[in-house]
């Protein structure tokens, strides 16, 4: 029987494949209501229904899931008039807006339709915009954009913080703070009244579960890439800010010491121009041959490629500070394929990687970095299957999805109904 419910996520620079939208928040959320992805990219309009063989002769499981929609535009500006059409054509009870332009969308769009609305504030937006500039029109820029972002948080009727520092920054109110003893509809509601448009729920942004499977029979490794075995990899956007030549430096110092090493870089370059200088880099120093680049994979075949190398890097550069409060994800899908991460010693890292014993944090120096990976690789057999038969361990105990997906349909639940998620 089809949800009731209608709830649109509108984004107007993200992909409607995007890892957290579609494949967490949306998925998670067809199980209450009819989701419909509007995105700038990725694949276009879906059916909401497929069917899924289980494991037994005799049934067949029917799963709902997302719509996806692209939304035209030659720019993220532009987007965002294709982002209000589509959606009030929609009539949805609940719009999620991505970024702080859609909140202004979804403002208008609750004008029209008298929908909720949710911020999911996963990124520093205002650090991100600051950094844009020079000293000391940065610090202007950060205080004019954050009054600007805050002013229509305020305005949302939940508030999804990726982390607790989100959460704190937008004095937000949990209600799993709330006593067990009170009715949570009236403990709210006395909140509310004191602190009006306030609410809010931690949601990190763990990795799901459905693509940690220990098999590869649905994926041929060698349609990915070279069926070979890597001592390094790097996944993510392949920029500046993400250390990526500070990268090459370090494997550049690392194949004196170990002649057949070879590295995996799988990602999109920020620009032409970028791509060009991380090629000149190799020829320069002669890395073409430990050096292998792959362009963005499915999300289903992340396991895949992972389960062919034997330490993750995560070494994103320290100059800009808003990565000294974000969690990687990437850090933890290395984890919960069974990789051993070197990363920076930075707070939330080290909360992981040191208290679990699951790699090394380092500071951003090329010494470092290839001292701690040496460590790695000089692990035996034994002891390696040891490290990563622990990283699985500590990700599906602590830091999956499903724990996060209770949580959010818990507060989206009482945003649209006023009552918590059976």
């Amino acid at each position: 029987m089809p949800n009731s419910k209608v709830i649109c996520i509108i984004s107007n620079s993200h992909s409607t494949t995007d890892v957290r939208l579609y494949h967490k928040l949306a998925k998670s959320l067809c199980k209450i209501a009819t989701v419909y992805v509007l995105g700038a990219m990725g694949f276009g309009v879906m059916p909401d229904i497929h069917d899924l063989e289980t494991n037994t002769d005799t049934k067949t499981e029917t799963v709902v899931k997302p719509n996806r929609i692209i939304v035209p535009g030659l720019t993220p500006f532009l987007r965002l008039i294709g982002l209000y059409r589509k959606a009030v054509k929609l009539k949805p009870d609940l719009v999620i807006c991505i970024e702080p332009l859609t909140m202004y969308v979804g403002l208008r769009i609750r004008k029209k339709t008298g929908c909720k609305l949710v911020y999911d504030a996963h990124e520093y937006y205002t650090s991100a915009h600051a950094e844009r500039y020079r000293f000391p029109f940065n610090h202007l820029a950060a205080g004019m954009y954050y009054l600007i972002e805050h002013s229509l948080q305020e305005q949302m009727d939940l508030t999804i913080a990726v982390n607790e520092d989100i959460f704190k920054l937008y004095n937000l109110i949990s209600y799993n703070s709330v006593k067990e003893e009170k009715p949570l509809l009236t403990a709210l509601t006395e909140k509310y009244l004191l602190a009006p448009k306030r609410l809010g729920v931690v949601c990190p942004n763990y990795p799901t579960d459905d693509v940690w499977n220990d098999s590869l029979a649905s994926c041929r490794i060698s349609s990915i890439i070279p069926e070979t075995r890597f001592d390094i990899i790097y996944l993510g956007g392949i920029t500046e800010e993400r250390g990526i030549i500070k990268m090459l430096h370090v494997i550049n110092l690392l194949r004196q010491r170990r002649p057949g090493l070879k590295a995996l870089f799988v990602g999109p370059f920020q620009s032409e121009d970028y791509k060009n200088k991380f090629n000149s880099y190799l020829m320069d120093n002669n890395l073409n041959s430990f050096v292998f680049w792959r362009d963005l994979i499915p999300h289903y075949k992340v396991c895949a490629v992972l389960k062919q190398v034997k330490v993750g890097l995560s070494v994103l550069h320290p100059r800009y500070k808003r990565y000294r409060k974000a969690l990687p994800l990437k850090l933890l899908e290395y984890l919960a394929a069974g990789v051993p991460v070197v990363a920076n010693d930075f707070p939330q890292n080290m909360d992981i990687i040191e208290k679990y014993g699951l790699g090394h944090c380092v500071q951003y120096h090329k010494e470092d970095i290839a001292n701690a990976i040496d460590k790695l690789l000089n692990l035996s057999d034994s002891e390696r299957q040891e490290m990563a038969d622990k990283c699985r361990k500590v990700i599906r105990e602590h830091f999956l999805w499903s724990k996060v997906e209770p949580v959010l349909l818990d507060a989206v639940n009482f945003v649209l109904n006023g009552t918590k998620t059976e």
